[in-house]
C-alpha cells in the first residue's frame, strides 16, 4: 500500500488507532513492570505466585498448587497480572505485566506527526543477507541477519540497515535530528518484505517508539551508526501523551 492509493490516509489512520489501543490495553505495551531473567535457581517475583526457574527454553513457575510451564511468546493469566516469557541467546526470562502500572494508568496515547506522502520512499535492497551486531539498551549484543536498503533521502542516496526478521519484513532502528525536542529517543520502522526485483516501501509515516519508550523493562536494539542520519525525519510516533503533562 502506497501514497499513490486512495486508501492510504485511511490505512494510516487505522494504523494510529491499533497503535493507541495496543499501547493502552490493560496488558499492552505500558504495562509492563518487569524483566526477570530466570536460571536453575528458584526466583520468587514480587506479586507473582510460586518461583520460577529456567527449563529447556521455557519459564517453569512452581509453588504450593502450581506448576506452569510457560514456552517464550505465551501469555498467562495470573490475578490481574500477565505473566509472558521470552528468550535471547538461549537465555529465559518472564515479563510481567499489570494493568495498574503508572506507565500505564498515566498514558493517553501516542502523538504524531501528519501524515505525509513525500515520506513513503520506494528503494532497493543492496544487500540481501550479511552479518549484522546491534547493541541493546541493556548492554547486550545481538546478532542479527542484517539486509541493507538504498534510498533517496533528503536529496541523498542513503543505506540504512536493518535485521530481517522471520516474516521476511525487515526491522530498521533509526535515528534522527528531531529526537530529544520533537520525538522521544530513536524510532522503529517495519518495512514490508522487498518483491521479486528487491523493490520496497519504506513508508515512514509509519515510524513507531520503541517499547523502552513506554518503560524502562524493555530489551531494544539501538540505531547502527549508518542509520544516525543528520537531519530531520518528520513522520510517524513522537512522543508519549500522558495525563500528568
Amino acid at each position: 500500500m502506497t501514497a499513490t492509493t486512495g486508501t492510504w490516509a485511511a490505512d494510516w489512520q487505522q494504523w494510529r488507532t491499533e497503535r493507541n489501543a495496543q499501547a493502552t490495553d490493560e496488558h499492552g505495551i505500558a504495562a509492563a513492570t518487569g524483566t526477570h531473567w530466570l536460571s536453575d535457581t528458584p526466583l520468587e517475583i514480587e506479586g507473582v505466585p510460586g518461583s520460577w526457574v529456567a527449563t529447556n527454553g521455557r519459564a517453569v513457575g512452581n509453588g504450593p498448587g502450581l506448576h506452569l510451564e510457560l514456552a517464550p511468546g505465551e501469555r498467562h493469566r495470573s490475578g490481574d497480572l500477565v505473566l509472558q516469557p521470552l528468550i535471547r541467546a538461549g537465555a529465559v526470562a518472564l515479563r510481567v505485566f499489570d494493568p495498574q502500572a503508572a506507565t500505564r494508568t498515566g498514558l493517553q496515547g501516542i502523538a504524531a506527526f501528519d501524515p505525509d506522502p513525500d515520506w513513503v520512499i520506494e528503494g532497493v535492497i543492496e544487500t540481501p543477507s550479511a552479518a549484522l551486531e546491534l547493541d541493546h539498551i541493556d548492554g547486550f549484543v545481538s546478532d542479527n541477519t542484517g539486509v541493507s536498503i538504498r534510498l533517496p533521502i533528503d536529496g541523498r542516496d542513503l543505506v540504512l540497515w536493518g535485521a530481517a526478521t522471520l516474516s521476511g519484513d525487515i526491522q530498521i532502528t533509526f535515528a534522527d535530528t528531531t529526537n530529544g525536542a520533537e520525538t522521544q529517543r530513536f524510532r522503529f520502522l517495519t518495512v514490508p518484505a522487498p518483491d521479486a526485483e528487491g523493490h520496497i516501501v519504506a513508508d515512514f509515516n509509519r515510524a513507531y517508539l520503541p517499547p523502552c519508550t513506554f518503560t524502562d523493562h524493555y530489551l531494544c536494539p539501538l540505531p547502527p551508526a549508518e542509520n544516525r542520519l543528520d537531519f530531520p525525519v518528520r513522520a510517524g510516533e513522537t512522543r508519549l501523551l500522558r495525563a500528568d503533562r
